[in-house]
């Protein structure tokens, strides 16, 4: 008998590139992060993602097309991050998803897009179902199989107004405590516990505890010295969740 399970991948999308600005369409999204999957070939039915908005007020919704491209193996990079990708040839891809800007749920959903495939734009393929098979040489935990998911993107905008509102921060630690500030910002709009936040030059800002306020969050450990400065932007490293559906 078959058996369903589902597979949830949170790829980094660098701070400093989410700071560039838009993603032009066809711009590397996230480049390949490593996923599991029971060992022996599984059929891929179906897909949903999560993507936080961009960081204003309101805010804006992310409710833009991507592709999704699985391959066995990391060693053709896609490129960089917001950049063109690379168009260099690879024996090692074994599937793609695709979902268009209307597989995504209203702008109202504002403060998380969550699109889920099939597409429903005639034109593009989703690209599921489909079965994929690993390699079998490729190291990985014992009973299961490794494989790689990266991303193009459509014309996600993630640039924030949000940060660090704290004028001693660089010379002195305000342990847990994340003050911020931006004009007609809410946090509460923007960030989950669990979320790992960095600064606009990949800093290590921490690890939200929970989100307090419009502009208090606490972190899970104290924040370094020394390596953060007041006025710093604040981003979410993992702004998309993928949650990729199978049968085996």
């Amino acid at each position: 008998m078959s058996k369903y399970f589902t597979v949830e991948i949170k790829p980094t999308v660098t701070a400093s590139k989410q700071h560039i600005g838009v993603f032009t369409a066809g711009d590397v999204l996230f480049d390949w992060t490593e996923f599991e999957i029971p060992k022996g070939s599984a059929k891929l039915i179906g897909a949903t993602v999560l993507v936080r908005p961009k960081g204003d007020a309101s805010p804006t919704a992310n409710a833009k097309a991507m592709s999704l491209l699985i391959s066995k193996s990391n060693t053709v990079s896609l490129g960089t991050i917001n950049s063109d990708a690379n168009n260099r040839p690879s024996n090692d891809l074994v599937a793609h998803v695709e979902l268009a800007d209307t597989d995504f749920t209203p702008a109202k959903l504002n403060s998380t897009a969550i699109g889920t495939t099939p597409t429903t734009t005639a034109d593009i393929p989703a690209g599921v179902p489909t079965v994929i098979t690993a390699d079998q040489d490729l190291a990985s935990t014992v009973g299961f199989d490794k494989f790689y998911i990266g991303a193009l993107a459509g014309t996600q905008f993630f640039t924030t107004l949000i940060r660090i509102n704290d004028a001693d921060i660089d010379s002195a630690s305000p342990g847990t405590a994340l003050v911020t500030d931006g004009t007609s910002m809410t946090v509460l709009e923007h960030f989950l516990p669990g979320d790992v936040l960095h600064a606009h030059d990949d800093a290590v800002i921490g690890t939200v505890s929970t989100v307090n306020s419009s502009t208090s969050i606490t972190l899970t450990e104290a924040i370094a010295t020394g390596v953060l400065t007041h006025q710093d932007y604040v981003y979410n490293i993992h702004p998309i969740r993928i949650i990729l559906q199978f049968e085996q």
